[in-house]
């Protein structure tokens, strides 16, 4: 039986109620009432991990000799990868991650975000088979080939899986805890950045292929990993409802959160959020690509589009080809993974203590900070690469990108994807990941394929002096940060809608008043457990 407007009136009131107490939650009350929720959302971060360690793979593994040896050209009494292949290498795969991302935009609708997990976990293990074959022709550039063909197919997944995560964890995350939730997809990265250096360190002296194939090999079990958890998180209730799927939906959402949680308002609020949105029973799927660049729409699919780019801005690239670039600077190869190894750690402290930091003071205000410290680093590498062979200056440039990766992680690299995830409303959410994606991809793409030509030896050989370029992207970055990127510390998603909807300018995004506020909401009896 439809709702009357007497009975939704009553639900909204209920919920609008229940939601006054929610700011009264500390965040470990909310971790006490949502523990499956929680868990999920970690869990569903899997895929980022397997995305850092791939991140790594061909900056780091470029760097093993006996990786060289087989796919590299004889130069002298060494073997380099040359620019073109390794530009392919890195740039292609994000010719993947498009394709991906997406068609997973409405593969996740139509089927679900476990299916997203389970299909993108399956594309990713034919991915790493490719890959760890591609040794095997004599040929060096058919191995070169190969290789390329497995990154494109492990690109693929790694776009279906990184839209999948952030779509289901901004539907499924408690409201308290959504931003260090969404920010686990950078944590996760990292974790996968650190796995990969600290494996190809501890295999660089090792002269056989089986070195780096090893390396290959262990993304199997990141693979085997998300296809496991598919099956076992909770799918997301935003979808069921969207799916006219109320029962299972309510199941789900009771399922993910204990009954320290006013179960019935938080599943109320829902339905209320997506009415709101003009979403009706059974229409999710039926959203087309068109409407995130229609009227209100438009200006949040730019913000959207816009946060990835502010990384590559910021220098990601040149830091995640850190090993080479110092290698071709002038620093030995052990020393330069050596110092990436202690950089990448560093970006997991930074990110853990951002989740801190951005629910204190906000997202666009730790993005802002981070993207002037990050600036100001790069023009003093800019400077010491002036002097190329003066082995104090390297060994500069060598410390200050690890400082650089420190206050990435602060704030341009926790604080983008919960900006790209809080911007979207919730009825276009998984097409808006979508094009936040496709944006990541090409961004990367582009940067992956042009920074090699910047500092490889063969080519530009600008060394340290790429640090006046980053640093001068890094001011394009705050400006358009400064007056086109709000703040939502603390806003719900009706919240966001109504912002938009009324077209407050980006300045005001903090102070202004709202008049609705429908949300999952936290009961204020958390307060006594």
């Amino acid at each position: 039986m439809a709702d009357t407007a007497e009975d939704k009136k009553n639900t909204v009131s209920h919920v609008e109620e229940t939601l006054r107490t929610e700011d009264d939650v500390t965040p470990l009350q909310a971790i006490k009432g949502s523990p499956i929720a929680i868990i999920s959302c970690i869990g569903a971060a899997v895929g980022p991990l397997m995305y850092g360690f791939d991140m790594v793979i061909v900056g780091a593994c470029i760097s093993m000799p006996a990786f060289q040896f087989e796919y590299g050209t004889n130069v002298g009494e060494s073997f380099i990868i040359p620019a073109l292949w390794q530009s392919l290498w890195n740039s292609l795969i994000q010719l993947g991650i498009i394709i991906g991302a997406m068609l997973n935009s409405s593969f996740q609708d139509r089927f679900g975000r476990r299916w997203g997990f389970r299909s993108g976990g399956f594309i990713a293990a034919v991915g790493v088979a490719v890959m760890y074959i591609s040794d095997i022709p004599a040929s060096v550039n058919t191995r070169r080939s190969i290789f390329l063909i497995g990154k494109i197919i492990l690109g693929v997944a790694m776009g279906q899986l990184n839209s999948t995560c952030q779509t289901y964890v901004s539907e499924v995350a408690p409201p308290k805890l959504r931003g260090p939730l969404l920010s686990v997809f950078t944590f996760s990265m990292v974790t996968g950045q650190i796995i990969a250096i600290s494996a190809v360190n501890a295999r660089i002296l090792i002269f056989t292929p089986i070195a780096y194939k090893v390396i290959i090999a262990s993304q199997w079990a990141w693979c085997g990993t998300l296809f496991l958890l598919s099956f076992i998180i909770p799918e997301s209730p935003f979808w069921l409802v969207g799916r006219n799927c109320e029962d299972r939906a309510l199941a789900m959402y009771n399922r993910l959160n204990s009954s320290r949680v006013n179960r019935i308002a938080g599943f109320a609020a829902i339905k209320e959020t997506l009415d709101h949105e003009g979403q009706s029973a059974n229409v999710i799927g039926q959203a087309s690509i068109s409407e995130c660049f229609r009227g209100t729409n438009t200006r949040r699919t730019i913000i959207v589009a816009s946060t990835f780019w502010l990384q590559q801005f910021l220098g990601v690239t040149l830091l995640a080809n850190g090993p080479y670039f110092l290698q071709m600077a002038g620093m030995d190869f052990v020393k330069s993974l050596e110092i990436s190894q202690v950089g990448i750690s560093l970006a997991l402290p930074a990110t853990v203590i951002s989740w801190w930091t951005m629910t204190r003071f906000g997202r666009r205000t730790i993005l802002l900070w981070s993207i002037v410290c990050v600036g100001l680093l790069w023009l003093s590498v800019g400077i010491a690469g002036v002097w190329p062979t003066n082995t104090t200056a390297l060994m500069y440039i060598g410390v200050m990108m690890q400082i650089i990766t420190f206050f990435f992680g602060l704030g341009g690299g926790s604080a983008t994807p919960v900006i790209a995830a809080e911007i979207s409303s919730a009825r276009l959410r998984a097409l808006s990941q979508a094009v936040t994606f496709v944006n990541a991809a090409f961004s990367s793409w582009l940067f992956n394929f042009v920074v090699p030509y910047m500092f490889n030896s063969d080519q530009g050989n600008l060394g340290g002096m790429c640090g006046f370029i980053f640093g001068g992207l890094c001011i394009v970055g705050f400006i358009f940060s400064y007056f086109c990127i709000p703040e939502t510390k603390g806003r719900t998603i009706a919240e966001v809608d109504e912002m938009f909807e009324a077209q407050v300018a980006t300045q005001r995004f903090a102070t202004y008043i709202c008049t609705r506020r429908y949300e999952e909401p936290q009961d204020k009896n958390l307060q006594e457990a």
